[in-house]
């Protein structure tokens, strides 16, 4: 079994400008892609804490705060700042801007 990553298109660049956040769902992983100060972050939408929604979360440099617990996790690395050594990190996700689209990359496997 080999784990592959395609990059998947998942908005056109001008829907995510400086300071926004889209809610998608790639390879039925739901993500939320933020764009701070000009760089695009993927993070898994589900606090592990609880398993709530991190969309609605306070965004602040490259950080972003569960809005049900005020738990913070680093963007780039889903790592909880708070507690890391007894929480898991949030899953992060490979995502640029190529051709004037948004695109993720999600490991996939091949079972070939």
């Amino acid at each position: 079994m080999v784990l592959m990553s395609d990059w998947t298109d998942i908005a056109d660049a001008d829907e995510l400008p400086t300071g926004g956040r889209l809610c998608t769902s790639v390879a039925g992983k739901a993500l939320v892609v933020l764009n701070v100060d000009g760089q695009p972050y993927a993070i898994a939408n589900q606090c592990p804490h609880a398993g709530r929604p991190l969309e609605e979360g306070e965004v602040r440099g490259i950080t972003i705060t569960c809005p049900y617990h005020g738990y913070a996790y680093n963007l780039k690395t889903g790592t909880n700042l708070e507690y890391p050594e007894f929480e898991p990190p949030v899953p992060t996700y490979p995502v640029r801007i190529e051709a004037g689209k948004v695109q993720v990359a999600i490991e996939k496997q091949d079972d070939n």
